[in-house]
């Protein structure tokens, strides 16, 4: 099975990020061009295999081809999805977008079930990094902007992210809440937004496209790093 390979590194080559946008979400990165791409081969299996846990028919990718469809290169700060590639405008249809909210949803119950299951209390904050319950806010946060700048000022917020935050160790009601009303936006979306492109002088577009993308990529991104500070 071939994937596309969407790339960008930055600055100065001290690391370039992967993108494979026919598998929304999946992402990474590597210190070098060459282990960034050797990495997108397991990143998509992981990809993949967070498919079908939650039951989705995928088939056998292998043999895989990977094939590097761009890579950008500039003397900036590069990386954390602000480059936009052609795919990003593309307009998202109507099957698309309620297939990548269920991916959402799939990413934000694994999201919380590795807070959950970190050791201690999610407010103790490690010797480095975020707590969990940091990582959970900032994740709830990230999102409202991304919808925002994309459809306009959606309106609760601060409420929403603040009543995360206040929730410290027993954030799950409130981010069950601050989850709904972002989807109930998300899943109004209009044939308009799907669809529309606007272009902004001297910083990347907005579309519906790149607003998904960059939603499942970062919720994924902190569930991994979640998992990582679990003991096998």
């Amino acid at each position: 099975m071939r994937f596309d390979l969407y790339l960008e590194s930055g600055p100065q080559h001290r690391k370039t990020w992967v993108y494979v946008p026919s598998l929304p979400g999946c992402s990474t990165v590597g210190s070098t061009t060459e282990q960034a791409i050797e990495n997108a081969r397991a990143a998509i299996f992981d990809r993949i295999g967070f498919l079908r846990r939650h039951g989705e028919q995928v088939a056998d990718p292998e043999p895989i081809e990977l094939v590097v469809v761009d890579h950008v290169i500039e003397r900036k700060v590069l990386g954390f999805g602000q480059q936009v590639f052609a795919t990003d405008r593309e307009p998202l249809t109507p099957a698309e977008l309620a297939r990548q909210l269920r991916w959402a949803e799939w990413a934000r119950e694994e999201l919380i079930a590795a807070a959950r299951a970190q050791p201690g209390e999610i407010s103790l904050k490690p010797a480095t990094g975020r707590s969990a319950a940091e990582i959970l806010s900032h994740v709830a946060g990230a999102e409202w902007a991304y919808v925002s700048s994309t459809l306009g000022t959606l309106p609760g917020a601060s409420q929403a992210i603040g009543a995360i935050e206040r929730a410290g160790d027993d954030p799950w009601a409130a981010l069950v809440a601050e989850r709904r009303t972002l989807m109930t936006r998300l899943t109004a979306m209009t044939a308009d937004e799907l669809s529309r492109v606007t272009e902004r002088e001297g910083k990347p577009p907005r579309t519906a496209r790149r607003m998904l993308r960059r939603l499942l990529e970062h919720e994924w991104e902190h569930v991994l790093e979640l998992r990582s500070r679990i003991q096998p």
